[in-house]
Formats: C-alpha cells, structure tokens, sequence
C-alpha cells in the first residue's frame, strides 16, 4: 500500500510541475536542416505552427515554424502554390512539419506504473 501512496506523490509532483512548451523555430528558410532551433515558448503560447509555402514553378520552398497561442491547420494550392500549415501542442512535436499524432511516453509509463501497482497490490 506503501507503493501506492509514493506512486501517487510521485504523479502529483510530476503534474505540478508547469514548464512552458518548447518548439523548433524559425524564419523562413528553404530546408528543414536549418530550422531546428529549439525555443521556450511563452506561457500564453499552446502549439507549435509550422507553415510551408512551395512553388513548383520556380522550385522553392520556404518553411516557418513559431510558438502561437491559436493555430488552425490548412492546406491551400493556388495554381503551382501550395501552402500547407500544421499544428501541433507537445514539446519539440514540429520537427517535420508533418501532422501526425504525437504520444506522451511519460504519461504512458506513468499509467502503466499505476496500472502495474494496482495490479500487484490487489494481488496480495
């Protein structure tokens, strides 16, 4: 029961702690290689933007990544211009740009932990 009791504080401290979400940013530049800039977020600041502007016509791409507090995800194509913006809200999640569903590994172990306690316990 013991294990119980610490696995609770352990979680209580854990979700306590508040730290400011952390992007990958940058200012338009033609490569993902050069926009891997780590960055604090503010605290008003919720999700990590990332936006993509590619002409066909003239070969180029430009990437934008920031922290924003609103973000819609679009995609527009306009003749040979395509703009594709993707949201994203857990840390360092725009490495790519891509959208994609991101797990939280801490708070999958964090409820196996628990689950695993439990189990033992009722066990006993």
């Amino acid at each position: 029961m013991a294990e119980l009791y610490i696995s609770l504080l352990v979680a209580a401290l854990c979700i306590g702690t508040a730290v400011s979400l952390q992007c990958y940013t940058c200012s338009l530049v033609i490569s993902n290689a050069n926009c891997m800039t780590p960055t604090n977020c503010s605290s008003t600041d919720t999700f990590c933007m990332t936006s993509v502007v590619s002409s066909s016509e003239y070969e180029l791409t430009l990437i934008n990544k920031i922290c924003t507090s609103s973000c819609t995800p679009s995609a527009t194509n306009i003749r040979s211009n395509k703009n594709q913006v993707s949201c994203c809200s857990s840390d360092l999640c725009n490495v790519s740009g891509s959208s994609a569903v991101k797990y939280s590994f801490p708070a999958l172990g964090l409820s196996l932990g628990f689950l695993l306690v439990l189990l033992r316990s009722s066990a006993q």
